[in-house]
């Protein structure tokens, strides 16, 4: 099993990596590539025997059936050699297929345990990108190369060589002197190479991407409604241009190289025949061992000088690659505090509930939760404060809380309104401990937040975001994502399925989905998006009612929603707002917002403005403020009136007509 620790990885891990994801293949493969090169080394004998033994049947009239031994097993290395491939593929796609489902898993734990700055760093992005990007690629490759470097080339040059050395020992050293060479120049020359075909890449990302603008189905209206497909078009084309240009460039390097290195070995080939035919008329060498060694040198001479040349610079390559993969391994991870909100390390009292039972109540539900909660443990919430919070993004100078406070109490909902750039983002960020590097204290019963570890911190919250995820899977599983940990498979028990579906169709019919949900074509199985012909595509509306029932399946104590609707017209908005409202009535509630009609039902208003709280109170004191409040609800009013919007589309459409 692999797992990405905080070490410098090398060429080694080329072979390392898929051992640790598939033991048995890897040394599978590495056998087979081991079997061919000793299948090579041993048909230069083979082959060898076989031509002198026939030269001696024909030279004497005499068939010696002794020569059928070395016949058979040239037969034999011919036939392994033949199959060799195919059965080495089997292997490698079995390691591929294993190592990148391993890796990925692993990097994909990596991302979740690093601070979440990092993964708003583009810089992070990016090695996370070349690292995922094309991982299948690069374990096949890497894996293939470097059993290529050390499994086939170089235990065929020494076999060989040692061959060489049993006839004519100083032949070998000839030939050894004469090659190296040739593999320094190839190997010099395939670091340019590769680096040209690094710098056409670059412009190569570029013109795919401007393509996919053109004609991806995403930008479609867009497309046609700006007009804009000439200037992106001549964008795309300046790009695919130098990338054509840079490809060119390394194809003419290495078309001059592949050419050069022909030559060489070509001339190299002829020296090292015209020195071993003196040596077969005076009778050292025989006519059998002269054409199996030449044949034989033909080969040599091209492995020193082109194969192991470009399977070096693979491993040059994957050096680069392993380097990225030191980098991310070493990147800061969250600090989990040791000790246990279910635990009683510190002597504090630190209440909690049990299967589905949170802040003293039962939830709509719950008994349908059965054994999906068991063990889990979720600390009940009394109050949460922020207590003279100040916070600065990592790497900027501008505070963007200052010295901010509130304190939320249990089962009250509460809405955070303010203009773009107030906080709010900010602040939730901190709040579901996104960041945990602040100055002051975010308390929680009492308790510092930061003494919480990662998932007892996660587990506080429900959250519905504005860019709430549209998982393009069932609706069921779209929904029964948010009760975590679930099992959707074989493994799951007949029990434990009909509480789970029991729970979600409740959700759904708080939300008034469900009987719209019902008469898909394959009801809550039905997939959505847009991956299959059978899939639905829901509206907006749909997609947010769905993704509110999949936050009302965590029994969280404190459920947030971060303007979800914000796609939605003001009117249908509040109207889900009110109804969302009613279904988490005995819950504690946080809505973020910029439109304040949607949010006069909250029992407690916090008003941001430049980082602090400028004002709060219930609707009626904050307008009776007449304060920033007020004046902002008045300014909106009329988006909220529905008989003012009916108006206003009746006078639009009559000027149509």
């Amino acid at each position: 099993m692999f797992v990405l620790k905080k070490r410098k990885y090398n060429w080694l891990d080329m072979w390392l990596m898929p051992f640790r994801c598939a033991p048995v293949s890897t040394v599978g493969v590495t056998a087979q590539k081991l079997i061919t090169a000793l299948a090579n080394v041993f048909q230069v004998i083979v082959v060898a025997e076989f031509l002198d033994g026939a030269i001696q049947a024909v030279a004497s009239r005499h068939f010696d059936s002794g020569i059928m031994v070395w016949f058979v097993l040239m037969l034999l290395i011919v036939s392994w050699k033949r199959i060799s491939y195919h059965v080495g593929n089997l292997f490698t796609d079995h390691v591929t297929m294993h190592g990148n489902e391993q890796i990925a898993m692993e990097l994909t734990r990596k991302r979740d345990r690093m601070e979440y700055y990092l993964l708003e760093d583009p810089k992070i992005e990016e090695l996370s990108n070349r690292l995922s990007g094309k991982l299948e690629y690069n374990l096949h490759w890497n894996l293939q190369w470097f059993l290529n470097l050390f499994a086939i080339n170089i235990p065929r040059i020494v076999g060989v060589l040692l061959i060489m050395s049993g006839y004519v020992w100083w032949l070998s050293l000839v030939v050894l002197a004469l090659t190296v060479p040739l593999f320094i120049f190839s190997l010099k020359s395939g670091k340019k190479v590769y680096q040209a075909f690094e710098e056409a890449a670059a412009y190569e990302r570029r013109h795919k991407y401007l393509f996919s603008v053109l004609t991806g189905r995403e930008t479609t209206e867009e497309r046609s409604l700006f007009g804009y497909t000439g200037q992106v078009n001549e964008q795309w084309h300046q790009q695919f241009e130098c990338a054509v240009k840079q490809d060119i460039k390394s194809e003419m390097l290495f078309m001059g190289n592949s050419l050069r290195g022909t030559t060489i070995n070509g001339v190299l080939s002829a020296v090292v025949v015209l020195i071993m035919i003196p040596l077969t008329v005076s009778g050292r060498l025989t006519a059998g061992v002269f054409i199996s060694l030449v044949t034989s040198m033909y080969d040599l001479i091209d492995i020193m000088g082109n194969s192991t040349a470009k399977a070096v610079n693979r491993v040059a390559m994957a050096q680069e690659y392993m380097k990225d993969f030191t980098t991310f391994a070493a990147l800061p991870e969250r600090e989990d505090a040791t000790e246990s909100v279910d635990a009683d390390a510190a002597g504090n009292d630190r209440p909690t509930v049990m299967e589905g039972q949170v802040q003293g109540r039962e939830t709509a539900g719950t008994a349908a939760m059965g054994e999906y909660q068991k063990q889990r443990r979720i600390p009940e919430l009394k109050e949460l404060e922020f207590r003279h919070v100040t916070f600065r993004y990592p790497g900027s100078d501008v505070d963007i809380l200052k010295d901010f406070s509130m304190k939320l109490e249990n089962g009250r909902h509460y809405a955070i309104v303010g203009e773009n750039g107030a906080g709010k983002t900010t602040l939730i960020k901190l709040l579901t401990g996104l960041y945990r590097e602040y100055e002051g204290e975010i308390l929680y019963n009492g308790m510092e937040m930061r003494s919480f570890s990662r998932e007892e911190w996660f587990r506080i919250f429900s959250c519905v975001f504005q860019d709430f995820a549209r998982y393009y899977l069932s609706v069921e599983e779209n929904i029964c994502l948010g009760m975590g940990g679930m099992d959707f498979g074989e493994a799951e028990s007949p029990e434990r399925k009909r509480e789970r579906i029991s729970r979600m169709e409740g959700a759904a019919k708080q939300l008034d989905i469900h009987d719209y949900l019902c008469g898909l074509k394959h009801g809550y199985e039905t997939r959505l998006g847009k991956l299959d012909e059978d899939s639905v595509d829901l509206s907006g509306g749909q997609w947010q009612r769905v993704a509110m029932a999949r936050a009302l399946m965590n029994d969280a104590p404190l459920l947030l929603l971060d303007e979800p609707t914000a796609a939605l017209d003001p009117i249908s908005e509040s109207r889900l707002y009110e109804e969302f409202g009613e279904i988490s009535r005995n819950r504690t509630t946080i809505f973020i917002s910029h439109r304040l009609g949607s949010i006069r039902l909250a029992d407690h208003i916090f008003l941001l403005k430049d980082g602090c709280v400028r004002e709060q109170g219930s609707h009626e004191e904050l307008m009776g403020l007449h304060g920033i409040y007020a004046n902002m609800y008045e300014t909106q009013q009329s988006w909220y009136t529905e008989d003012k919007a009916e108006e206003t589309e009746s006078i639009a459409a009559a000027a149509m007509v």
